[in-house]
């Protein structure tokens, strides 16, 4: 098993599941780093988490899940929160939330499991959205793959706070500068007839982005 405990600043490390799960569900995508041929790679992707494992999926032709399946791979998860800024350039940094674990890759077969797990997608980035436009046909479920990593060898790690480091009167502006995530105004596709209403839970959705 790799090691995930942090080897410059320990402290900022925890295990701790409550922690682990509350920063990848907030997480809007992972990034999986794999070897292939000797050359490493790294690919972004949407994920979900049920209980103590994250599900991805990809088309069936997709390379990269196909090489990864029943491989070993790292996968990590990051919120960038605020920057810090010290009274020296040296001092400077962020405060953050971070996961990295170490997994092999499952491949989930089973159609029914499948299609459970591709709902869990879609209303996972837009809750209410299978209501609404319907579940994927058994064709569009057999043409993608779904594999699922553990969490049982992750962690986190973060920092929170002020800045920490002492200063002098005649020092620059010095303090944290919050970074917020939110969506924009929905732009509706110019296919559809110009009275189409945004749908509740669409709305639901933006207006609850990003808060507590």
């Amino acid at each position: 098993m790799v090691g995930t405990k942090p080897s410059r600043y320990p402290s900022r490390g925890t295990d701790d599941k409550e922690t682990l799960y509350q920063i990848i569900d907030e997480g809007l995508f992972c990034t999986i780093a794999f070897l292939r041929d000797d050359i490493p790679h790294q690919i972004p992707t949407g994920f979900a988490r049920v209980d103590n494992d994250i599900y991805i999926h990809a088309s069936s032709k997709s390379h990269f899940i196909e090489h990864i399946i029943d491989q070993d791979v790292s996968f990590s998860i990051t919120h960038l929160d605020a920057l810090v800024l010290a009274p020296t350039a040296f001092d400077h940094s962020f405060n953050y939330r971070s996961v990295i674990g170490f997994s092999k890759v499952e491949e989930i077969t089973n159609p029914s499991e499948k299609l459970k797990f591709f709902n869990l997608f879609t209303d996972r980035y837009v809750p209410g959205r299978i209501a609404d436009v319907g579940e994927p046909s058994p064709e569009q479920v057999k043409i993608t793959k779904i594999a699922r990593l553990s969490l049982d060898n992750a962690a986190a790690k973060m920092r929170v706070g002020d800045v920490n480091v002492k200063m002098e009167e005649n020092s620059a502006w010095c303090g944290i500068i919050p970074i917020h995530r939110k969506y924009g105004s929905p732009e509706m596709d110019h296919q559809l007839p110009k009275d189409k209403t945004l749908p509740d839970y669409l709305k639901k959705m933006i207006n609850g982005f990003g808060k507590s």
